[in-house]
């Protein structure tokens, strides 16, 4: 794993976290879609159980998709904190900058350019700088 590759884990286990909240939301849609069940009585007690059925298992796939959220959010937050706390070593302010603000908070390099009051192919340049500086400062399992 490069430094770049180490660095982005934070993004893509957000981007998973995304991923699953939207799962959730659209199995919630087709679980209010369903509607209660009317209690009529005869013709419509077939469809009434159907319905039922259905709804029970939506609601332990929203519960399943929930708890997946939850675990990821926690490796998350762990590796933000590890993470941030890696990049603080780094003897360098800009080059911290640039890492937390690009990786952290998942930064486009033209806001980064902005918010640093720097043009952009001196952000580039300071990440280049900071990838090498904490390939060098900072021990993690990588090959590269």
């Amino acid at each position: 794993m490069t430094t770049k590759q180490y660095l982005q884990q934070i993004y893509q286990i957000h981007q998973r976290v995304m991923r699953l909240q939207a799962q959730r939301e659209q199995i919630r849609a087709e679980l209010y879609s369903i509607g209660s069940p009317s209690g009529k009585m005869d013709a419509d007690k077939v469809q009434t159980s159907l319905s039922g059925d259905t709804m029970l298992r939506l609601i332990a796939k929203v519960d399943e998709v929930e708890r997946g959220i939850v675990a990821e959010m926690e490796e998350l937050l762990e590796l933000q904190h590890r993470i941030t706390k890696e990049i603080e070593q780094l003897p360098n302010e800009q080059q911290r900058d640039v890492l937390f603000q690009r990786y952290v908070l998942f930064k486009k390099w033209e806001q980064i350019a902005v918010d640093m009051n720097y043009t952009i192919r001196r952000v580039y340049q300071l990440h280049g700088e900071a990838l090498e500086s904490f390939k060098h400062c900072i021990v993690f399992h990588h090959d590269t």
